[in-house]
């Protein structure tokens, strides 16, 4: 019974987007500066991440209620050394506080940066504020990977109609490698 009442729950947060009309900063977009806390609260600013090399950002919904990015964000740590391989810099980006992504990170062993944007500005500013999401996923982004290389251009946009299927590692990396 509880495993349903979550599904509808889940269910009731979705957007389906036509095909093409995915939400977002396009390819060949300036990427929206911002400063963030990471998960000790310390500020991150685009800028800084960006003097050390090209970023992936990874906007997705929580890391503490939604299973399909806890599963994406493990994915994303399991082949964390191959993405910065692949000469990017993995950032997450939600709405989440950073004492949440603080115990996330430490309950699922992840390592990559995790910023917090609980007004969801930084969310707006990308385009992919899911305005029709409510109660506790009020604020939510669309699940959406931006490439952006030093100069803080978009370079790929990696996204899935829905939330349930996100970009994995390896089409990261491919997009990585063919765009830069």
């Amino acid at each position: 019974m509880v495993t349903r009442l979550l599904a509808l729950a889940l269910l009731l947060v979705a957007v389906r987007l036509p095909a093409g009309e995915l939400p977002g900063r396009k390819v060949g977009d300036t990427a929206a500066d911002f400063t963030l806390k990471n998960a000790a609260g310390q500020d991150v600013a685009l800028k800084a991440l960006l003097k050390q090399g090209k970023v992936a950002l990874v906007f997705y919904r929580s890391a503490d209620w939604c299973p399909f990015c806890r599963r994406q964000l493990q994915d994303l740590q399991k082949n964390l050394k191959e993405i910065e391989a692949a000469g990017v810099q993995l950032i997450g980006v939600s709405y989440d506080a950073p004492a949440t992504s603080a115990a996330a990170a430490a309950k699922l062993g992840l390592t990559f940066p995790m910023l917090s944007d609980p007004g969801s500005k930084t969310i707006e500013a990308y385009g992919i504020l899911n305005h029709d999401a409510t109660g506790r996923a009020a604020g939510v982004p669309h699940p959406v990977v931006f490439i952006l290389d030093q100069k803080g251009t978009v370079r790929a946009k990696l996204a899935r109609d829905g939330y349930r299927e996100r970009p994995e590692s390896a089409e990261i990396i491919a997009a990585v490698k063919s765009v830069m």
